[in-house]
């Protein structure tokens, strides 16, 4: 009620406002003479009928707004777009100040802010940065479904090596929407980061500073069960090493680190577990014979103390084996092995690595991060589908 009150005295004051002008203007004249305005010139008078007609285009126009404003509160409806324009309009015309648009057309101040800063916003987003393409949808689900098991965290990160920025949390929603053109389905559960392992782990500065081994072990045929070593790099995360052992002796084992360091060059340290191929004479000659390497034993019993091959083992076995049906032999095992090796280090976005690839690291072909902006589908994408698995790798055609 009280605003009415103030809306009717703004309309009031301006009705006078617009007789006290016309009563001076008339006084003034009164005071010409009928000979003087005779003698004016063709111009001023032009001037003045100019002023005038302006000024009382102007009073009407406020006294209309100011009726409507008064309607408008009676009837409890919002301005429409077209009159905010008018306003908006109306005051750029007459040069009114923003601080005197209350007194001049009774509407708050802190609305007419409201109405500008909605404006400014929608020309500064006209095409809002967060809209996800359809394709880049379809991508994501794509690598989803090719990669049973992955997180949100671990597609950002493959997308990231295709030059795509999309945020984790970007992922989620889109997975948690229906599939494009494609019946809706619940998105993975996100699996426990690898972080969590690895904090643990032993620190290295530099590729081929720190290694570490170890041995798991899966079953052939289901039933039979086979010995699989793998070295890790601790700096790049390369496996360097995945070879299933003929015997549980210490033998195989130097085997497979001799290759290994033929491939890759001699670590400067290697940490194990205190099993009896790791810490037989065989062993021992093994380091000694190569750049006299530096051997660390981890505690007994104590989770984690080889961390980063203890994940590795994991990520073979979930992330791969499993997906296989039945293991058919010790060469079959062999091809396994070697594919993981190829899809580990050169395919597959590491979590540890900033979502890098650990072959990436190792070499120092580190790409470059895509900017926030980047929401397009390069052309050069390179899949390959590793079959037994049933994974498909993405990655760059110009990647390594």
């Amino acid at each position: 009620m009280s605003q009415n009150i103030e809306i009717i005295n703004i309309a009031v004051r301006l009705i006078v406002k617009a007789a006290v002008l016309a009563a001076g203007f008339s006084g003034r004249a009164r005071k010409r003479s009928f000979k003087r305005l005779a003698g004016m010139d063709i111009e001023e008078k032009h001037k003045e009928l100019i002023f005038l007609r302006d000024k009382v285009s102007q009073l009407q126009t406020q006294v209309s707004i100011l009726q409507k404003a008064l309607k408008k509160q009676n009837n409890k409806k919002r301005y429409t777009i077209r009159e905010k324009l008018f306003i908006l309009c109306y005051m750029e015309t007459f040069q009114i100040p923003r601080r005197r648009v209350t007194e001049h057309l009774g509407i708050a101040r802190s609305t007419l802010y409201r109405w500008l800063k909605n404006i400014e916003e929608k020309v500064q987003a006209v095409v809002p940065a967060n809209i996800t393409p359809t394709e880049l949808a379809a991508l994501v689900w794509k690598i989803t479904k090719s990669n049973a098991g992955w997180g949100r965290v671990r597609v950002a990160n493959q997308l990231k090596l295709l030059g795509i920025f999309l945020s984790a949390s970007t992922v989620r929603n889109i997975l948690n929407r229906p599939e494009p053109r494609k019946p809706p389905r619940k998105a993975s559960k996100p699996k426990k980061t690898e972080d969590e392992t690895e904090a643990r782990s032993i620190p290295a500065w530099y590729p081929n500073h720190v290694w570490s081994i170890d041995t798991t072990m899966v079953y052939q045929w289901g039933l039979l069960a086979v010995h699989v070593v793998v070295i890790i790099d601790h700096f790049s995360r390369k496996i360097t090493a995945a070879v299933p052992l003929e015997g549980p002796n210490a033998g195989w084992v130097v085997n497979a680190m001799e290759d290994a360091i033929e491939k890759y060059g001699s670590p400067k340290h290697i940490i194990s577990d205190q099993g009896s191929a790791f810490i037989s004479e065989a062993f021992a000659e093994c380091l000694k014979n190569n750049n006299h390497i530096k051997h660390r034993l981890g505690a007994i019993g104590k989770k984690g103390s080889i961390a980063v091959t203890e994940r590795a083992n994991l990520t073979l076995k979930s992330e791969w084996l499993n997906h296989v049906l039945i293991i058919r032999g010790i060469d079959h095992l062999h091809d396994l092995c070697n594919e993981f090796q190829v899809w580990y280090n050169s395919w597959r976005p590491h979590m540890a690595l900033d979502g890098n690839r650990p072959d990436d690291v190792f070499f120092g072909n580190l790409q470059e991060a895509p900017k926030r902006d980047a929401k397009t589908v390069p052309d050069n994408i390179e899949t390959r589908y590793f079959c037994q698995a049933r994974i498909t790798g993405y990655r760059l055609k110009e990647a390594g």
